[in-house]
């Protein structure tokens, strides 16, 4: 089972295991998912650079919004994160996958906060503009967990194996 956990990040990379109702899982942090606030190029060029520096949060309000959901799940705790508040903006259109999200953003449907490994390739090719840089990006940790005191399960243990191996060399998402 893999699960997530949004975090802000405080000056080092920190994770914390979940609690409560999960209690019976030993879960064990793979990666972060670091959050960039990212839009096309149309809509990059009609944000003030001097307000985005002074009033970052005022920069893009009028600029439609690409959500993964209707609660603007990414986009809310990213906006609350850097900004102090929920977004104002109007939402454009909402798709339950980031990968629709980030296709709507490179379309010019409207602006979103997404996993930096996701738009990484759209940045370089320069199919989406990163609208606002923070000092301590918001983080979304990832967890591997399991079922304390579960049976052994051999196919489980190479699963678990591999995705620790290989999360040891993803850093920051």
């Amino acid at each position: 089972m893999i699960f997530s956990s949004t975090w802000q990040q405080t000056g080092s990379t920190w994770s914390s295991p979940p609690s409560g109702p999960h209690h019976a899982l030993l879960a064990v942090p793979l990666a972060d998912e670091e959050f960039l606030l990212v839009g096309p190029p149309s809509m990059a060029r009609t944000v003030d650079a001097d307000r985005l520096r002074t009033a970052p949060a005022d920069a893009p309000a009028a600029l439609p919004l690409a959500a993964y959901g209707e609660e603007l799940p990414i986009l809310r705790r990213y906006w609350r994160s850097e900004f102090g508040h929920r977004p104002i903006n109007p939402v454009a259109l909402v798709a339950p996958d980031l990968r629709a999200v980030l296709a709507a953003v490179e379309a010019g449907a409207g602006i979103s906060a997404l996993p930096r490994y996701l738009v990484e390739p759209a940045l370089a090719a320069g199919r989406g503009i990163q609208l606002h840089c923070s000092e301590a990006p918001p983080l979304n940790t990832i967890y591997l967990a399991v079922r304390r005191g579960a049976p052994a399960n051999p196919a489980l243990t190479v699963v678990r194996e591999r995705l620790t191996d290989a999360a040891a060399g993803w850093g920051e998402l």
